[in-house]
């Protein structure tokens, strides 16, 4: 190999190009890491048709360099497969971002934070509303939003902020008045927190379930989906490919939006891309179990509009608790700092297995949002009597996040195959996690390596925009286990192998999204999506890289020179 790359580079190419069986594609002296355990290193790959034709050494590829290929010499850089984002919102909240301002999440107090929306307001005076995303529970007076203090700052128009953890809003009294007067069924999925007197104070618990699409009419919102929500849209699936991110995980999709999702998709939106969508149920759906299974027959449906770049019909999103920071992840213990509170579900258990019971049976994956050990728990019983009750399939029903799995449920999983598809940025934590955790329980928090030994497949993503869609933040800390205050204390002995960081992210990630037959890893017959890096994803946990580089978020970037999807270049380093 060392000779190989020699004479590469004082000789030009070493092929010459009479291959009998030539490729549209040849890179070759490169250090690919391939995902494939039967064959985890090569040299070369040759593509055809957007499929890999061959993968190994230079000696193998010759044959397929004719008069028409296109060679690229990897300059020894290292290859990998494309990274596949299990657990994202690319697309319904990256359209979103047309509306709501991302800029909360730098703020670094209240008043910070508030002139933020204000100045929101007086850029964007058009817009149906004023919205954002970021701000954090430690802002908020006593912890809990309140609409007197959105008052103050803008009162004629309806504010609406979701919180970093996408759970939460934050309402002033306009949309409050506003979303009762227009559909109060639908701010009832929303679980407004109301005051002694039933006034909604300003909170809302399910803030993950609200659409404008439900409370603004079609001439307020249309101009904006129609030119503004693509534009943002196309400039996340641009910041993917930079990344080395070529597939991704929607796991929240609304009826509604789907129509507008078709539209993007003829615009070429997704072209650079593999995006797959999920359908989100909510709790209240089950209310009207033959309106629920027309929905989903109407979601199956949609699966003929599926291709190589958009999937959907598949797959649908749950919540079966809320999170840390807002105090509803659902534990088998109480919270550290209140001994009487467990968290709050989202479902009954008796709900929670009607709906599985109904989807399993209709044979979608479901993907359900579980971080509290009871939740995980909840959700795992559920499947496990579906199971029974339906018959066994090829089923993979998902854990998001899975961030407490105790180990007897650890082992459950296993024996179903269902799949922990966790987010590494969430470890990082703050001080409000580590509060209302404990100490000990912290011990136990995000066990990725307890999970493999277990058997379960884990795979990873970026939950975006909560955190980077750039997969480097998520391998540091998964190979280090450094949380906010820089240190490792927190089950330090869970942290993993930077090479199995990366499988979970790229072949883990396929076969959480039923695609490891196509994507995942550089294997012959699959899609040739793969990344060239100027800096070696596999070096993130080396003392070498922790002592040259900046370990602060907006520092990890440019570390990609080429990311190619369907053996087609869709990024190239400027």
């Amino acid at each position: 190999m060392f000779l190989d790359r020699m004479s590469w580079s004082l000789f030009g190419s070493p092929f010459k190009r009479d291959g009998s069986d030539p490729a549209d594609l040849v890179v070759a002296n490169a250090d690919i890491f391939t995902s494939d355990i039967t064959n985890p290193r090569a040299s070369a790959v040759a593509v055809r048709d957007g499929r890999i034709l061959y993968i190994g050494d230079e000696s193998g590829a010759a044959v397929h360099v004719g008069p028409d290929t296109q060679v690229i010499d990897g300059k020894g850089r290292v290859m990998t497969p494309g990274f596949i984002d299990n657990h994202c919102h690319v697309v319904w909240i990256g359209g979103m971002t047309a509306i709501m301002t991302t800029r909360l999440m730098e703020a670094k107090n209240l008043d910070e934070m508030l002139e933020m929306v204000l100045e929101q307001s007086r850029a964007n005076p058009d817009l149906p509303y004023v919205s954002g995303v970021g701000w954090r529970f430690e802002y908020a007076p006593g912890g809990s939003p309140d609409r007197k203090v959105m008052d103050a700052v803008v009162a004629d128009r309806p504010v609406l902020l979701m919180s970093i953890c996408g759970q939460c809003g934050w309402l002033n009294t306009r949309a409050v008045e506003l979303l009762e007067e227009r559909n109060p069924q639908a701010l009832r999925r929303l679980a407004p927190r109301r005051d002694a007197s039933g006034v909604c104070v300003g909170a809302l618990d399910h803030f993950h379930s609200f659409s404008p699409l439900d409370f603004f009419t079609p001439e307020e919102i249309a101009p904006v989906f129609e030119s503004a929500v693509p534009d943002t849209i196309a400039a996340v699936m641009d910041e993917a490919v930079s990344v080395g991110v070529t597939a991704m995980d929607d796991v929240q999709f609304y009826r509604p939006f789907l129509p507008y999702v078709i539209k993007y998709r003829e615009k070429g939106i997704f072209d650079k891309v593999r995006l797959r969508g999920s359908l989100y149920v909510d709790p209240y759906d089950l209310e009207d179990e033959g309106r629920l299974r027309d929905d989903l027959a109407w979601w199956i449906a949609m699966g003929k509009e599926s291709d190589q770049r958009l999937t959907l019909g598949k797959s649908l999103k749950f919540y079966i608790d809320g999170t840390l920071g807002n105090r509803t992840a659902f534990f088998l213990e109480p919270y550290e700092d209140d001994p009487s509170y467990y968290g709050r579900p989202d479902w009954t258990q008796e709900d929670f297995e009607r709906v599985i019971e109904i989807t399993d049976g209709m044979q979608l994956q479901t993907c359900t949002h579980s971080v509290g050990d009871a939740g995980i728990r909840r959700v795992i019983d559920s499947c496990e009597r579906a199971r029974k009750l339906n018959g066994e399939w090829d089923s993979r029903h998902r854990l998001e996040h899975c961030e407490f799995p105790i180990p007897e449920d650890r082992e459950r999983m296993a024996r179903m195959d269902m799949q922990a598809a966790m987010q590494p940025a969430h470890f990082f934590g703050d001080e409000v996690l580590e509060k209302f955790m404990g100490p000990e329980r912290m011990q136990r928090y995000d066990p990725w390596r307890s999970l493999e030994k277990a058997g379960v497949n884990v795979s990873f993503g970026s939950d975006w925009c909560n955190s980077p869609l750039n997969p480097f933040y998520g391998l540091l800390l998964a190979t280090t286990r450094m949380n906010y205050k820089g240190k490792t204390d927190w089950g330090p002995e869970e942290k993993i192998d930077i090479e199995d960081a990366v499988r979970h992210w790229t072949i883990g990630s396929a076969r959480a999204l039923k695609m490891e037959d196509d994507i995942g890893s550089l294997e012959k017959g699959k899609y040739a999506d793969f990344v060239i890096w100027n800096t070696s994803p596999l070096k993130v946990s080396s003392w070498w890289f922790l002592l040259t580089h900046e370990l602060e978020l907006g520092k990890l970037e440019d570390f990609v020179d080429l990311t190619f999807v369907n053996g087609k270049l869709v990024y190239e380093k400027s």
